[in-house]
């Protein structure tokens, strides 16, 4: 109880210095505080250990969340670099602040291609500020499309507003539970089948895939059959919740092209198609 009431004057006295700080700031002139902003600009180092990978900071969701992303999915982390290998194409597909991309990057640095999918208007301009940030523009191609099973203008809902956020909804308001919410914000989103996505703009065909896109991968592997049934395609990492309604037609469609499940840690699910590297297995 003691340390609950310590929290709360915490919070309190925090929220009475931010009120403060941004009252002075309105005193300002613009240009004085348009120069302070810039110059403020927060960069910090994430969780990674092999190398350094420094990240924009904007939001409680990137310090609290983004930062920590190596610990947070270290099976995602063992995949690259258990399954990479220097010129590999990479999909990285709901990239969000470009995290896994970074660390496929500083793994195999100039000798991989990467697509960084991310059509969150709010998130892709840091994917795109990181991938400067962290010198990976000849490597990393950021990507502000949605992908689904077919190609349309379609509502994109949001459930925040927060650069670094998640769970938003491509259609209709649901989240990855199933469960239906009310967006803070709907913007039309170019949404394209990633089959077709690849021919139209002549892209090299993954080695491998992350889906991860808060509820709707189904959709998303159903738009992208001819890549799953390729034969440069190795393996796929899919975020997936075993209760949730598709999660049998997510592997029934996976094993009718090729792909069997490798492990499962969490929510990842690992399908591959090839001999599975030393010291890995199903789990």
């Amino acid at each position: 109880m003691h340390t609950v009431r310590l929290g709360r004057l915490w919070q309190g006295l925090v929220g009475r210095v931010v009120k403060l700080g941004v009252g002075v700031t309105r005193l300002l002139p613009t240009g004085l505080w348009l120069r302070i902003r810039e110059e403020a600009a927060l960069v910090r180092r994430m969780d990674y250990g092999r190398s350094p990978i420094y990240m924009c900071v904007d939001s409680w969701i990137e310090n609290d969340v983004r930062l920590h992303s190596a610990g947070k999915e270290p099976g995602t982390v063992e995949w690259i670099e258990s399954w990479f290998e220097p010129g590999d194409v990479f999909y990285d597909i709901g990239a969000n602040v470009g995290v896994y991309s970074l660390i496929a990057f500083h793994f195999l640095g100039a000798k991989t291609k990467i697509y960084a999918f991310e059509p969150g208007f709010v998130t892709f301009p840091q994917l795109c500020k990181n991938v400067c940030l962290n010198g990976a523009s000849e490597a990393i191609v950021p990507l502000q499309v949605a992908l689904s099973d077919q190609t349309s203008v379609t509502a994109f809902n949001y459930q925040n507003l927060s650069p670094g956020g998640a769970l938003h909804a491509l259609g209709v308001p649901v989240d990855h539970r199933g469960r239906e919410f009310q967006p803070v914000a709907m913007l039309p989103t170019l949404s394209y089948r990633l089959d077709e996505f690849v021919r139209q703009f002549s892209l090299p065909r993954p080695n491998h895939m992350k889906v991860d896109v808060d509820g709707i991968e189904y959709q998303v592997l159903r738009g992208s059959q001819e890549l799953l049934g390729s034969r440069e395609l190795r393996s796929i990492l899919v975020e997936m919740n075993e209760q949730r309604e598709d999660a049998k037609e997510i592997g029934k469609l996976l094993e009718i092209n090729g792909l069997v499940l490798h492990s499962r840690r969490n929510e990842q699910n690992l399908y591959t198609k090839v001999k599975y590297p030393l010291g890995l297995g199903v789990s």
